[in-house]
């Protein structure tokens, strides 16, 4: 197509790399809703362990999956240098490459 340019793969790794902690970061910033969620189903007698299960279970997948993915450039834990989880960095935390592709 006229005027598109081709993603390089590194691009297309940075996204992918960026959509995994977009994923996350979704799930963290709607810990609140989910608070309250819990706190309306308590009120009103109602079982709520499948629930914390699910919202668990979900949070669990999306940061394996964060910490899983590797930096195109150095190879290393794009989000992981020692055991914490940098959840907000858009840069490898070995090399520094950054998370826009460039």
């Amino acid at each position: 197509m006229e005027g598109q340019v081709e993603e390089t793969p590194v691009a297309r790794a940075v996204k992918v790399l960026l959509r995994s902690r977009t994923r996350l970061l979704v799930c963290f910033l709607t810990l609140p809703l989910y608070i309250a969620a819990v706190w309306a189903l308590l009120s009103n007698g109602r079982e709520v362990g499948a629930f914390m299960w699910v919202y668990i279970a979900l949070y669990s997948l999306f940061a394996i999956d964060m910490v899983r993915r590797r930096c195109p450039s150095c190879g290393e834990q794009f989000f992981v240098k020692s055991i914490l989880l940098s959840l907000f960095t858009k840069r490898c935390v070995h090399c520094g490459e950054s998370g826009n592709g460039g």
